[in-house]
């Protein structure tokens, strides 16, 4: 495994590191690109840096809205829950950076209209960062002109930036705009504005960044808005910080003409008095980034652009005309360039802080000195072809190697170190003292970083192959996206480890006839586990411990919060939420009856949103009805009744059990869902032999799964 230096900020625990991590893995839609030259952009990665190192207090004043999160799963899920959460993201190392060049070294499966060895401008936090190497998605790269010199190019994000903020204020040849804030982006909006024909004043208290304005195409300059005309301006641009205040707004308006615009592209609250606004009916905009396209997960992670002849300008197109206008010489960055400093002395550079009149600072990369990237190479370029072939995925195991059946320590490779795994299932598995944490993988290497970290000597990783072929770890636990699930499990299970894979187990026909094909290559003591970890409660033993026998009727109701629309899961690759979640309550309501499903049905209501109702029949002639939908109101998730001949329970979010009209369980402050107690007989189980206590196994969660999805209808 090759590993890198990235410069990380740990908000856990206040400081900004140049720390070392692993090689990123390009996924298909990705390419992996070597950095030469970055840029620090002083007004946003100072003020991140200064956020990572500021006392929770003052993090939380900063961000009701997250507080207002911390406090809604303080009631919904209790402290030790919730605080676990927050410890996990805290503990996260985040990364800086978000305009860089670079050279590619390899290429996804699908990352078409890129060859090795090509120079790329790379955009976008977490794409673009100060690292010795950057996972790009293909719409976050773009070509850079032969004309261009490297140190030029790696300002093409920021242009973009000022592209975009351009564009939202429809400025066009012989304007007349003011730009507010000569600050780094502010400086871009004036070459870029001169570059398009219009004709701009500066409104900037400093003399020497005023002046610096006016020597590179703003045509006057006023020390501050009160001395800027009225009534006099197309567009105002916003460039200065303006959070808690409206005197800003109220200036440009005041400057905007009849039916002018103002175009935030700072970090400014939209709060103004009403008067002026409604008087000239002045439009507001807001710019969100570089362009269309960005915080778009199908634009960003997978590779789809948007039609030409509906959305003109996106990121990648920005990042194209300002590396253009470069080409031609109507843009040049090289006067925003106020320090050069080396790669290995940016952690340095972030703790001194901006001096007054920093603008931009270029930081240069070693090549030379650089570790060669070895995480899985490329297979040979064909002589006659540009481009490279796709790159192996993760999880090819080459043997099978047979499993530890007793072993303890139970040694782990942790696959997917998400938010799930790392608050929900780590601190169980950190308190268990047979079981050993190994490595940790991650596609990005960060969050597995910040696993690995609670376990000291810990690996961090960004292959899964790596797990697979180390002979040091018996047991794998894959908490990965779901569409990963299937061939993941299929691969451990083939190198002889022990699995514990997150629910579903499959999302298509064919993955789970991948499952089916590798028992047969299976170790007879290789033990398997799906994370129902509901059955595993201590509601759920009392409640079976109660059911009579004969027929039963189940009537679980699910009432989920719904989800961002940029959320991985509304991704339809990964089969949607319902497909991912709905075997849990299945499972559960199996567990209890304990007779084999019938037959399994489902009504949609709404597929798109996933609300459903599901039926299963049980051959004892009992029956489950599931009604699974999203709602905004403060009410259970989870209410699950039982009713048979002289019986009735009911099971109310994990909190409260009640037999036959009588409370038997309650809990006032966390919700018991089993993940405890199913960890510590997964591990057990490992420790000291025997798939029987795991039941059901591999064959029987096949068959599930295959009954949900024919009902599903997919």
């Amino acid at each position: 495994m090759a590993e890198m230096k990235a410069l990380l900020r740990f908000p856990g625990e206040r400081k900004v590191v140049l720390a070392d991590c692993p090689v990123p893995i390009p996924g298909d839609h990705d390419i992996l690109v070597q950095t030469c030259f970055s840029v620090i952009s002083p007004g946003t990665e100072f003020t991140q840096a200064r956020q990572a190192t500021a006392p929770l207090w003052q993090k939380a004043w900063q961000r009701p809205d997250l507080v207002a999160l911390t406090l809604k799963s303080l009631a919904t899920s209790g402290a030790k829950a919730t605080a676990s959460r927050v410890t996990n993201q805290l503990g996260r190392p985040m990364p800086l950076g978000y305009s860089a060049i670079g050279r590619i070294e390899r290429i996804g499966a699908k990352a078409d209209g890129f060859y090795l060895g090509q120079r790329v401008a790379i955009a976008g936090m977490g794409h673009a960062s100060h690292a010795q190497w950057n996972r790009v998605p293909v719409n976050m790269a773009c070509p850079v002109p032969d004309s261009v010199p490297d140190h030029k190019a790696a300002f093409a994000t920021l242009y973009a930036l000022a592209l975009h903020g351009l564009r939202q204020g429809q400025t066009t040849i012989g304007d007349k705009i003011a730009i507010i804030g000569a600050g780094l982006i502010g400086q871009l909006l004036v070459q870029t504005a001169h570059a398009s024909g219009a004709h701009t004043t500066i409104i900037e208290p400093n003399p020497l960044r005023r002046q610096l304005a006016q020597e590179n195409g703003a045509h006057g300059g006023v020390d501050h808005c009160r001395h800027a005309p009225d009534n006099s301006f197309d567009a105002v641009y916003i460039c200065a910080a303006a959070r808690g205040m409206h005197a800003l707004i109220d200036q440009a308006a005041r400057m905007c003409r009849d039916r002018g615009t103002i175009i935030c592209v700072g970090d400014v609250n939209i709060s103004a008095h009403r008067k002026t606004l409604y008087d000239k009916e002045i439009s507001i905009h807001q710019v969100r980034s570089y362009g269309p396209g960005r915080y778009d997960p199908a634009y960003e992670e997978l590779g789809h652009d948007y039609p030409l002849g509906y959305v003109r300008w996106t990121i990648k197109r920005n990042m194209q005309a300002a590396l253009d206008l470069m080409a031609d010489g109507k843009l040049d960055p090289s006067p925003l360039i106020t320090s050069k400093i080396a790669f290995a002395d940016i952690a340095n550079h972030f703790a001194k802080g901006p001096s007054q009149n920093q603008l931009a600072t270029l930081v240069s990369y070693d090549i030379a000195s650089q570790p060669t990237e070895q995480a899985t190479p490329t297979p040979p370029t064909p002589p006659n072809d540009s481009r490279v072939r796709s790159i192996p995925k993760p999880g090819q195991p080459s043997k099978q190697q047979p499993p530890i059946r007793k072993a303890s320590p139970v040694t782990f490779g942790l696959i997917g170190t998400g938010n799930y795994l790392g608050s929900q299932l780590v601190p169980y598995l950190k308190n268990c003292s047979n079981a050993d944490i190994v490595a940790c993988c991650s596609r990005d290497g960060l969050s597995a970083m910040a696993v690995a970290r609670k376990f000291g000597n810990a690996r961090t990783l960004t292959s899964a192959n790596e797990i697979f072929e180390n002979p040091a770890i018996n047991s794998v636990m894959i908490a990965t996206r779901h569409d990963s699930h299937a061939a993941l499990a299929a691969d451990a299970l083939k190198s002889g480890k022990h699995v514990w894979l997150e629910k579903p187990v499959a999302i298509t026909r064919d993955e789970l006839a991948l499952l089916h094909d590798c028992q047969s290559a299976m170790a007879p003591d290789a033990i398997f586990m799906i994370g129902h970890n509901r059955r595993y409660a201590a509601m759920t033993a009392k409640l079976k411990d109660a059911l009579p026998d004969g027929p039963k009727h189940f009537r679980y109701r699910v009432r989920v919060t719904p989800l961002a629309d940029r959320h991985w899961l509304n991704n339809p690759e990964q089969g949607g939420r319902t497909i991912g979640e709905i075997t849990h309550f299945i499972d559960l309501i199996a567990n209890l009856n304990r007779t084999e499903i019938s037959d399994i049905r489902c009504q949609w209501l709404d597929r798109k949103a996933g609300d459903s109702i599901w039926t299963i029949r049980f051959e004892d002639g009992s029956q489950g009805d599931i009604s699974y939908q999203h709602s905004t109101r403060r009410e259970p998730k989870e209410i699950l009744q039982i009713d048979a001949p002289g019986f009735d329970a009911q099971l109310t979010d994990w909190r409260k059990l009640s037999i036959n009209g009588r409370t038997v369980m309650r809990t006032y402050f966390s919700q018991d869902k089993g993940q405890r107690s199913a960890i510590e007989t997964f591990v057990d189980a490992i420790a000291s032999g025997g798939q029987d206590r795991l039941m059901p196994g591999l064959e029987d969660e096949i068959k599930l799964m295959a009954l949900v999805i024919n009902a599903a209808g997919y």
